[in-house]
């Protein structure tokens, strides 16, 4: 089985020991996306700003590695407050769209994150 690391030149590249995408039999497997721009900095408790930072990085991953967001079939969103739950639905449609026949599969959850500044973080799966 073949695989293709993804690195995009337009995403925070961390010193954590990942890949921000691995491509391999037609799928592409996105690693958990935080809301880093530049030179690791962050919208410090900004839910908003951190989402589509985020969701933003996720975008140029996918397309780096030759896919987009129209073709992700399954999303898990990891969330540092549930009470940020219907905001994030609100601003996750600027992103996939309104219409329900085209949402990938989603899975969303309340779980501690591994940096104090994190508010999110996101993952996903992609046809390539």
């Amino acid at each position: 089985m073949a695989k293709t690391t993804i690195y995009s030149p337009r995403v925070t590249r961390t010193k954590a020991p990942h890949a921000h995408a691995v491509k391999t039999n037609g799928l592409i497997f996105v690693s958990g996306c935080p809301a880093y721009f530049d030179d690791m900095q962050i919208a410090h408790n900004d839910f908003p700003a951190q989402l589509r930072q985020s969701l933003t990085n996720v975008k140029h991953i996918l397309e780096d590695a030759g896919s987009s967001l129209e073709k992700v079939v399954k999303v898990n969103v990891f969330l540092a407050r549930i009470s940020d739950f219907d905001e994030m639905n609100g601003i996750y449609q600027e992103f996939f769209g309104t219409d329900p026949e085209n949402w990938p599969a989603r899975t969303t959850v309340q779980a501690a994150m591994p940096r104090d500044k994190f508010l999110l973080e996101i993952e996903c799966v992609a046809e390539a």
